[in-house]
This record gives structure tokens, sequence and C-alpha cells, in this order.
């Protein structure tokens, strides 16, 4: 195996999910920081134990050619001009979600992916996540037959935890001029990916967002889709309880996944947070019940993202969320605002 020179681009909260899995890997070394604030980077330098070379200019440090691959950590409104230049410094590609703000900026980072020989994905922890990847595996091996509703129930309260936030992470998230969407464009990723992931693209959208005055909040809400092809729906609640402390490492968020077949029910039943005593995945069938006891540690599906980016280099083979695959989540997730506008079902071409 060779050993991916890696940059990362951002050095703000969430590199503390997505860089550990970097670090742990011996076919990976990461050689440059790239962040507008140059004492973030040195700071999370010496947290992380490296000593790479630090920019706070992008296309200086795109110009590196001492670097093989990057991971892209930054501002969403960002995506599409870094990673184009990315690809056209010959340079593989791992963009953290959301994709971009519009389809015409997808549009023309899909050029560039197609006339570039490098790889390209975005970072989707929750395709990692190992109860969800276990539910996929049930779900392939016909453990509860073929699969015709998905619930995801996503829930906001307070938080005790230590996870550090930066102090400007939401400023741009609650610019809209900046970021199309509040909680459902951005968190909502993960459940559309997940869902996708699980039984199929989407080809219809019903959803009610609510406005609140804080442009991220946008509970109660509620999506339903349609899976193209398939007599199965996904439902997709999104509530807060803002008074109530939930029980996590991370943010004070947490998520309950129901996956109901025709001979059975998976439950997941955490994810960010860990909000309810009971094992991570249960299957139901009848009157048997299969509890597993699995890794379900939220930062494991970061570990597991990083390292199937570095294995898609070294083995040359394809990755998840790939340039079709995140495009289609991003006209889900653009999708949900129009169906709540328009107060109509959108159809997804």
């Amino acid at each position: 195996m060779t050993k991916i020179k890696l940059g990362i681009v951002g050095c703000g909260a969430i590199s503390q999910l997505n860089v550990p899995g970097y670090l742990e890997n011996s076919n990976c070394e990461i050689v440059s920081l790239c962040d507008t604030q140059y004492e973030r980077a040195e700071s999370r330098s010496n947290q992380w134990g490296i000593n790479p070379q630090i920019f706070t200019n992008f296309d200086e440090f795109i110009s590196n050619t001492d670097m093989d691959a990057i991971e892209i950590l930054t501002p969403t409104f960002l995506h599409s001009e870094q990673i184009i230049k990315a690809l056209n410094s010959n340079k593989h590609v791992s963009c953290q979600k959301p994709l971009s703000t519009t389809l015409d900026e997808a549009k023309r980072i899909n050029s560039a992916v197609k006339t570039s020989t490098s790889k390209f994905r975005i970072t989707e922890n929750y395709l990692y996540y190992p109860p969800i990847i276990k539910a996929k595996q049930l779900i392939n091996d016909g453990a509860i037959g073929e699969p015709n509703m998905i619930r995801i129930r996503h829930l906001r309260g307070k938080s005790s935890n230590s996870y550090k936030l930066e102090n400007d992470t939401n400023i741009w998230r609650r610019d809209s001029n900046k970021n199309p969407g509040g909680g459902l464009y951005d968190g909502g990723w993960h459940h559309y990916a997940t869902a996708v992931n699980l039984v199929g693209e989407i080809s219809k959208i019903s959803a009610f967002v609510s406005k609140n005055e804080d442009f991220i909040d946008e509970t109660p809400s509620s999506t339903i889709f349609e899976v193209k092809n398939k007599k199965c729906l996904v439902s997709i609640d999104y509530a807060s309880s803002p008074e109530m402390y939930l029980r996590s490492k991370y943010y004070s968020v947490d998520e309950f996944f129901e996956i109901i077949g025709s001979e059975g029910t998976i439950w997941i039943t955490r994810c960010t947070g860990e909000m309810l005593d009971l094992p991570p995945l249960i299957v139901f069938n009848g009157d048997k019940s299969t509890h597993h006891q699995i890794d379900s540690d939220w930062i494991s599906g970061f570990k597991g993202a990083a390292h199937a980016f570095i294995d898609s280099i070294n083995n040359d083979s394809h990755i998840d969320m790939d340039i079709d695959f995140s495009t289609h989540v991003l006209k889900i997730a653009l999708g949900v605002y129009e169906s709540s506008n328009t107060h109509q079902t959108v159809t997804i071409s």
C-alpha cells in the first residue's frame, strides 16, 4: 500500500471528528493544513501531534506538489470553487457534505469530475456508522423481507457534553445568502443520504418546513419521500425539546431509525446521541427479537469514511457518495424546501 499524503482544508469544529480516522490510518500522512486562521491550524497540529505545512491561502495550499489528496471541511458556499481547483490540480478530493449550495454549482463540479483522473466523493459519516452498515447488510440478506417504510426521527435538545464548537461555527449557516437552508439542508443531508443508501433513489417529495427566528432551527418539520420504482416510503420528522438534556458526547441531537419490511422490522436506536437505553440495533421477526451489541460511537462513522477514502485511492476502487449520488441527495435537499414553499409534491428528475 502507498502512503497517501493528505491535506486538510478547514480546521474548525468538524475537523475534530473527520481527522482522527486519517491520523490512525497507517497508509495516510497529513502533510498540510489550510485555514484562514493560522493560529487555529497551528493549534490543531499540536492537538494531533503532527508537523504539517500550514497555509492560510487556498491557492497556495492546492499548489503544493507534495500532496496526493485533500479533505475539504469548509463552509458549503466555498465547496464548488475549492473542489474544482483541487481536481484541476490533480488532487483526489473528499469534501464534507453538503455537495454545494445550488444545482448549477453541482453541474460545474460534475464537469470537473468527468474530465479529471482523480477521485471525488462527498464525506458522509452516516454511511459508515456501524449500526447503519449492519442494517444495510441485514436488508440485503433479506432479514426483514422487502422494505416498504423507513421512519427517521431527529430530535434537538440541550447537552452537557464537552465537545467544543468554534465561535464562528454557525455564523455562515445563519446567513441565507450563503446557505440555502437550515437544519433540514445541513443536518437533513445525513438522513436523505442514509435513506438512499438503504432503499434507493427518491422520486417524489412532500414536505412541511417550519421557519423560526433562528434560521438554523426548522422544527417542527416533516418530510415524506417516495422511493423510485418501489412500493416504499421514507418519513423523516424533525422536532425539538429545547429544555430537555440529551445524552450525547457530541452535538445535542438524537436520531432513531425504523426500517419496516414484509417480514420484520429493524430499529437503529441511536446515532449522534444516546437517548435510549436499548441495544444499538434490534431486529424484530414476529415473536423473535435479535439484539446487536455493536460499536455505536458516532465518531466511528467518521473514521470509517476516512479509511474508505484512503482505501479507494490505493485500490483504485469505487467509493460511496460519488458525484452522481451526491447530486441526487442535493436534489432531495433542495426539493424539500421547494415542496414546502409551493405546498406541492415535487418530482425529482
